[in-house]
């Protein structure tokens, strides 16, 4: 563990967790936005190629690599033959707003105000279909006081986590050494191990408040790599402050 110049952050239940999940309330948002439908396509039946044609895509992609929604709507509106009265962008905000409504992880704003006031650099990157553009605007409404040097995700990038080239890029974007920067996030194999072998050093949000069924996957699953591991954000700043006052 060395100096902390930047602290990335994972997304989903990390800053933010997702506890009412609903990709059907994300399809009807879509529908609402149809200007002709001419085969009369049904939510239904929407919804269910998008499911299974998504399970296929997942499968062939594998873990490492990103789908961007765009590319998936603009291939699922042509299928159908259906027009929007907006563009593809737009309906993907609407789509990601109604999908769930987030909420902020305990303490994640008062952490964030911490580095803030200690001049430690921030930014996130995520593992999302959905762009750094719908993203942003998520966090910049959920933060409104924080401003993140640049928020990453998957889609725009190609790469997922733990694939080390999503970090490395993170890495040459702030214009630091990989061992002047911290990565936070909730997933052992993705963001511990991911982030240790792209030479950042990690560390693992285990709120067990937090919900989700990633504490699971995580219980099941044994690392030997350096990190720094917490259950909430008040150790992450104590950790922190530990380390200014030894300086």
């Amino acid at each position: 563990m060395t100096s902390q110049k930047m602290i990335l952050f994972d997304y989903g239940g990390t800053l933010m967790y997702e506890p009412d999940f609903n990709p059907r309330c994300g399809n009807e948002a879509l529908f609402r936005l149809i200007k002709d439908n001419p085969n009369n396509v049904t939510l239904d039946e929407f919804t269910d190629y998008l499911t299974r044609l998504f399970d296929e895509i997942r499968a062939l992609r594998g873990e490492y690599i990103e789908i961007h929604e765009h590319h998936f709507l603009k291939y699922l509106i042509d299928y159908f033959g259906i027009t929007l009265t907006v563009p593809v962008e737009y309906a993907e905000m609407e789509m990601f707003n109604a999908i769930t409504h987030p909420v902020i992880t305990p303490g994640a704003d008062s952490m964030l105000a911490y580095l803030r006031s200690h001049n430690i650099r921030t930014g996130v990157i995520s593992n999302l279909c959905w762009s750094g553009e719908a993203l942003s605007t998520r966090l910049c409404k959920s933060f409104p006081e924080h401003q993140f040097d640049f928020i990453m995700t998957s889609s725009d990038y190609i790469f997922r986590k733990p694939d080390k080239h999503i970090f490395e890029l993170a890495v040459r974007k702030s214009g630091l050494s990989a061992e002047d920067i911290w990565y936070c996030g909730n997933d052992l194999a993705v963001d511990v191990v991911g982030a240790h072998h792209a030479g950042l050093f990690p560390v693992f949000y285990d709120d067990r408040t937090v919900p989700g069924v990633i504490h699971e996957k995580n219980d099941k699953y044994t690392i030997d790599v350096p990190h720094l591991h917490i259950s909430n954000w008040g150790e992450l700043t104590a950790e922190l402050d530990r380390l200014i006052k030894g300086r």
